[in-house]
């Protein structure tokens, strides 16, 4: 009986043994395992963000985005991605976006809504609200102009324009009658008379939106109060259009009934007896 109880101790001790050992073997195993593995690799989309505060009819500007690497799974469904920031500059925001947030297709106008702003997009305010110095006093403003006298219709927002405007200019009624000078200034006094004027008066004006006949462009306010003064008096307005990559002055004199007899020699009519 003594020698079985021995054996079956040592039976035991031994199984025990054996057991220890595969258990620390299988700990080795599977630490060594954890410590080869690579890491899992987490996806990552690349998306647009505001690369600072944009506020609302503001016009989108490649300087007011940037792309960051964002977990794809943390990307709203509205997003838009990298690949579509040539898509983006040029549309107008309709609530504030602030840096570093994510940029939504639902923060646009809509198709076919006024898309213009005041400011060009290459002007915005700086920290504060504070514009740069020398920035224009922008303003928006409405001209309408009939088809035949707007390039039969063809201009299209984006375009580049020339104004131009035709009065009935009286001299005798702006320009005092001048009491000395001598006989030259007389003279010159004397050659006024009542004619058409016509003149290019803005070059390079960009047309921002369009509905029918009423053109809408950029300018500052000054000039926008001169050209409310020439459609009160009922000048005559053409829209002339620019080629895209024509940055030359025109350089114009304007035009009378004497250059215009100069350069085309018009026969002058003369009275007959019948």
């Amino acid at each position: 009986m003594e020698d079985r109880s021995k054996r079956r101790a040592r039976l035991i001790l031994i199984v025990g043994f054996l057991l220890a050992l595969l258990a620390a073997v299988g700990t080795f195993l599977v630490a060594s395992g954890g410590q080869q593995a690579a890491p899992t690799a987490v996806p990552t989309t690349d998306v647009l963000v505001a690369a600072r505060d944009i506020a609302p009819k503001t016009q989108i500007a490649a300087a007011d985005l940037k792309v960051v690497k964002v977990n794809s799974d943390a990307v709203p469904v509205a997003a838009l991605k990298a690949e579509e920031q040539a898509d983006v500059v040029g549309k107008v925001v309709t609530v504030p976006i602030q840096t570093g947030e994510f940029i939504l297709s639902g923060k646009f106008a809509a198709t076919g809504a006024a898309t213009f702003t005041v400011f060009p997009p290459n002007v915005s305010a700086g920290a504060g609200g504070v514009l740069p110095p020398g920035t224009p006093n922008y303003r928006a403003m409405s001209i309408t102009v009939p088809d035949q006298f707007a390039v039969g219709g063809a201009i299209q927002v984006g375009d580049l324009v020339d104004i131009m405007y035709t009065l009935n200019f009286d001299p005798n009624k702006y320009f005092p009658a001048q009491t000395g000078g001598g006989a030259a200034a007389a003279t010159a006094e004397g050659a006024r008379i009542a004619d058409f004027s016509a003149k290019i008066i803005l070059e390079r004006v960009p047309i921002i939106a369009r509905t029918l006949a009423v053109y809408t462009i950029r300018t500052d306010s000054t000039t926008a109060e001169r050209l409310a003064y020439l459609q009160a008096v009922g000048a005559q307005i053409q829209i002339l259009l620019r080629a895209p990559t024509d940055d030359r002055a025109a350089r114009t004199e304007g035009a009378t009934f004497a250059p215009v007899y100069r350069t085309f020699l018009f026969p002058v009519p003369a009275r007959i007896t019948p």
